[in-house]
């Protein structure tokens, strides 16, 4: 699975859309097509060319073919990627100091004290 095959993979919208479909789980073939206007053929190409990169991997049950999405490809693609993006920072910690109580002053006492 070489990071060039897995990027030209994921340079076609249906096929992140496709990709976006599996990352809940495994998904029968036609529940993929349900999800697209375009005819049968075409969303197999686009799932055999995803699987050709190594991002998806079938079971066949039946009549049934389920897809599955291959973490291990898009890990590899993060590996890869990851020299080029910034360092992710730690979210800064909450003081646990509370914020002081003010004091209310009642407005009345300002005029006791001038009579």
């Amino acid at each position: 699975m070489a990071v060039e095959n897995i990027a030209k993979a994921l340079g076609d919208e249906s096929r992140r859309k496709i990709i976006e479909l599996l990352k809940e789980g495994e998904l029968p073939a036609t529940a993929i097509f349900d999800q697209f206007e375009y005819a049968a053929p075409t969303i197999s190409r686009h799932l055999s060319v995803l699987k050709d990169a190594g991002l998806v991997s079938t079971r066949r049950n039946g009549v049934f073919i389920y897809y599955s999405l291959e973490k291990d490809a898009l890990r590899q693609l993060d590996e890869w990627l990851s020299p080029f993006l910034p360092k992710a920072k730690a979210a800064p910690k909450e003081k646990s100091n509370p914020v002081p109580k003010i004091p209310k002053e009642n407005p009345f006492d300002k005029f006791q004290s001038e009579f």
